[in-house]
């Protein structure tokens, strides 16, 4: 998925979309985890610059305050540990089936799951990130 394709973005989205086109970069494939406790948003962006780790929060103590995005450039040679985990049933009796994908890395820390009761659009994310982030980390 790509940045304009997240509906849970709210304002971080003109942001991130700007900083991206500032640096010239391409962007491959974005993920963004929400805390459901406070609203705060992780953005994982896979571009031909690296991996851009954001997090989209609050500037300050009050969260009704300006929220600021923060961000980090990691250059693919430098993503360690990076794996695609998979865990798979099949039902027989009623021909369903249940996945869960993890996609985890050691630096930047990262640990994204998405699973079939999430529904297919949260693993198509998980996927398509980890597509990217696979085919260029070093």
């Amino acid at each position: 998925m790509k940045i304009g394709q997240w509906d849970t973005l709210g304002r971080a989205r003109q942001l991130l979309q700007h900083q991206l086109a500032e640096m010239g970069g391409v962007e491959y494939a974005t993920h963004v985890a929400v805390n459901p406790d406070n609203g705060r948003l992780r953005v994982l962006v896979a571009s031909d610059l690296g991996l851009m780790d954001y997090h989209y929060a609050p500037a300050g103590s009050d969260p009704e305050g300006p929220w600021a995005l923060r961000g980090q450039l990691h250059r693919w040679a430098s993503v360690r540990g990076l794996r695609l985990q998979t865990d798979a049933q099949l039902d027989e009796a009623n021909d369903t089936r249940q996945e869960v994908w993890r996609l985890v890395a050691e630096d930047p820390r990262i640990e994204l799951t998405a699973a079939t009761d999430h529904g297919e659009t949260e693993i198509e994310a998980v996927l398509d990130l980890a597509r990217a982030c696979i085919q260029h980390a070093g």
